[in-house]
C-alpha cells in the first residue's frame, strides 16, 4: 500500500515491527515499532489501519491499535480501517488473486475459545507457497463500533460496498 500512496502524491509514514518489511519500503519515512506502542508526538490527516489488524485475537492489542490511531489524528482527520467481511469465517475455503499476481487462500477458521478463531491462510507465489495460521476475533457491527468507541472513534461511513473498508472519525 505504501508505494501506491506515494505514487499518488501522499506523504507517508510507514510503521511496522519488522525491519525486513521496512527494508522493502522506499521513498517514505519508516518507523520500526509495534503500532499499539507508537506515539510519534505528531498528528495526521489520515491514519491507515489495514491487514484486518482490528480483528487481532488479543483485545488489549486491538485497544492499543485503535488508541494509537486516535492519538495520531488531527481534529478533522480520519482513520481508514480494513475489517473482515460478514462471512469471512464461514464462506470457506475461498481465494482471491491479488492485483500483484499472487493468490491468497483462506482455508479454514476454527474457534479456539473466547471468541477467537485460528485462521489458516495460504499464499501462492510463482516460485513458492507460504502458509500461516493466525488468531482473529470476528466482530459484529455492534462489537466493531463498541471497539472504536472505546478509543474515542466512531464509524463515519463504509468506503466499499462490502463494508470491508470503513472511515472512522473522532467522536464529537
Amino acid at each position: 500500500m505504501t508505494h501506491p500512496l506515494l505514487e499518488r502524491g501522499f506523504t507517508v509514514t510507514a510503521v511496522d515491527e519488522s525491519a525486513e518489511m521496512l527494508e522493502r519500503v522506499r521513498g517514505v519515512r519508516t518507523i520500526r515499532s509495534a503500532i499499539e506502542d507508537l506515539d510519534l508526538g505528531e498528528r495526521f490527516d489520515a491514519v491507515l489501519l489495514a491487514s484486518f489488524l482490528v480483528h487481532t485475537g488479543d483485545i488489549e492489542v486491538r485497544r492499543g491499535l485503535l488508541r494509537t490511531c486516535a492519538r495520531h489524528l488531527t481534529d478533522d482527520g480520519c482513520v481508514l480501517i480494513q475489517r473482515e467481511g460478514a462471512d469471512y469465517h464461514t464462506d470457506l475455503p475461498r481465494e482471491r488473486v491479488d492485483p500483484s499476481g499472487f493468490t491468497v487462500r483462506i482455508l479454514s477458521s476454527e474457534p479456539v475459545g473466547d471468541g477467537v478463531h485460528a485462521v489458516h491462510a495460504e499464499y501462492e507465489f510463482p516460485d513458492a507457497i507460504w502458509t500461516q495460521t493466525f488468531r482473529a476475533r470476528p466482530l459484529t457491527d455492534t462489537q466493531f463500533e463498541e471497539a472504536l468507541a472505546e478509543a474515542g472513534l466512531r464509524v463515519d461511513r463504509a468506503l466499499t460496498d462490502d463494508g470491508v473498508w470503513v472511515r472512522a472519525v473522532a467522536m464529537t
